[in-house]
């Protein structure tokens, strides 16, 4: 077969992720056409009519996605191929302002993303030791407490003393609150 007979074009060669490119085919002769889209990281195969368009939105891409039409007549198949240059998205870089308006820098972004991971942090403790009974919920408070006791007796081995004493007087006013 000749391939002046098949026709096989696309609107635009260069894209980026995310636009849309139309395909034209044209093969009177074909008794099947197939169009594989290549993108380097799958490949798709799709069933086509003999001549027509489609528009197809190349998102992901290694750099290049390849277009191939594959046509089948009188038992061969003869192929075409275009190569679309897909260019990566502009990276879009955000600031984060406070309730003026105003641009925080680093610091203060940290700190705020800071106080905000332990906002939730905290209120999803909350939330979790409320739904435990009453006596596992006393239990996970002395745990904490002991905890914070000894990690600060690592650090300063006087707080031990003074940790058990605070220790105590919690149990102790646990006890007389009933």
């Amino acid at each position: 077969m000749n391939n002046q007979r098949m026709i096989f074009d696309i609107d635009r060669r260069t894209v980026t992720e995310g636009d849309v490119v139309e395909v034209k085919w044209q093969c009177a002769e074909a008794e099947s056409v197939q169009l594989t889209i290549d993108n380097g990281y799958r490949s798709t195969n799709i069933p086509l009519e003999t001549s027509g368009s489609k528009r197809f939105r190349l998102n992901r891409s290694k750099g290049r996605t390849h277009l191939t039409i594959t046509v089948s007549i009188a038992g061969k198949s003869y192929s075409k191929r275009i190569h679309v240059r897909v260019k990566k998205m502009p990276t879009v870089r955000a600031e984060t302002v406070d309730q003026q308006g105003r641009r925080l820098g680093w610091l203060r972004q940290w700190w705020h993303k800071g106080l905000t991971n332990w906002h939730d942090f905290r209120a999803r403790i909350r939330q979790g030791v409320q739904a435990l009974p009453e006596r596992k919920q006393l239990a996970v408070k002395l745990l904490t407490l002991m905890g914070i006791i000894l990690i600060l007796s690592a650090i300063w081995p006087r707080v031990y003393g003074f940790g058990m004493m605070i220790l105590v007087a919690y149990l102790a006013y646990v006890m007389l609150k009933r």
